[in-house]
């Protein structure tokens, strides 16, 4: 069987060097500070460290989505470098950016002109760990399902992608239009953290708050429990992927707290990258897996 292409942008977090080796083409959306324009794939955990210690020295930043120009060009190239396989497309969600509409419009205007292979854009409807979920089945399915096969199983994966997180407060994702500014007043009482979701249509929703490293390590730490395939499911031989923004307590006590309780699951830890570190600023946390149906709130 012949296999397929894999590209995404640069949201999953993936270290370059893992892409470059695994054959996955990426396509970065930008990152502005000041006048700045920064097109970055990190490939070091100290790349990632020092995007938020400059954070907290006042460093602010805003992000700019990939245009259906740019995705023709990318598109372009790969078909100019694999003569065969059809391309899929992972970007970050649609909920949060025009990324994937780009991404289908050029696919669009490319499909007609090819001869026996497609281009597919696939939303993921997630973002960082999430995508890594979805863009590490696909490469495991690779040269053992066609491209529409291994779609149809990360379609399914995706209904049931559970992601929960929480920020120290509300301001950044406020000041990209992801949230109202009446919900971010809630992350400035009492050192208390909102907790957020990815909902069913690859939108942030606000669905709690909590104080507390402890009481913030013990709240992810049930989740994967919670809203697991079935009820005591252990994970054992499945992902479960723990992330963070900088170093922090909460961080810290939940990654002990969630290896002791799933031992037998694959856990892997991911640093949120420039993109969704631009709008969740310092001190997230969150966990990331495959259960239940995704929450349909808002």
């Amino acid at each position: 069987m012949v296999k397929y292409i894999i590209s995404t942008d640069n949201v999953p977090d993936y270290f370059k060097s893992f892409m470059e080796r695994e054959n996955i083409y990426h396509i970065p959306l930008k990152r502005i500070v000041g006048e700045k324009e920064l097109a970055e794939f990190y490939n070091s955990d100290e790349e990632f460290d020092k995007l938020y210690a400059d954070m907290k020295k006042g460093e602010l930043s805003t992000t700019s989505q990939i245009n259906p120009e740019e995705f023709v060009e990318h598109f372009k190239k790969i078909i100019a470098k694999e003569k065969e396989g059809d391309i899929i497309q992972v970007s970050m969600s649609g909920g949060m950016s025009g990324t994937h509409t780009s991404a289908v419009i050029a696919a669009n205007q490319l499909n007609p002109t090819l001869v026996g292979r497609q281009i597919y854009a696939f939303d993921s409807l997630s973002v960082s760990g999430g995508m890594q979920i979805l863009l590490d089945k696909l490469m495991e399915l690779n040269g053992k399902k066609s491209a529409a096969e291994a779609l149809e199983v990360i379609e399914k994966m995706r209904e049931n992608l559970q992601v929960f997180f929480m920020v120290d407060d509300l301001f950044h994702l406020k000041r990209g239009g992801r949230v109202s500014g009446v919900k971010a007043v809630i992350g400035t009482i009492l050192g208390i953290k909102p907790i957020l979701v990815i909902n069913k249509q690859g939108k942030l929703a606000v669905i709690g708050k909590i104080k507390g490293a402890r009481n913030a390590a013990n709240y992810f730490t049930a989740k994967p429990g919670e809203y697991g395939i079935t009820p005591d499911f252990d994970y054992a031989g499945q992902t479960i992927v723990i992330e963070r923004t900088n170093k922090s307590e909460h961080y810290e006590v939940f990654r002990q707290d969630i290896k002791a309780k799933y031992p037998k699951a694959n856990i892997k830890e991911v640093i949120l990258g420039p993109i969704i570190g631009s709008h969740v600023g310092c001190g997230a946390v969150g966990v990331l897996f495959v259960g239940k149906p995704r929450l349909d709130v808002s």
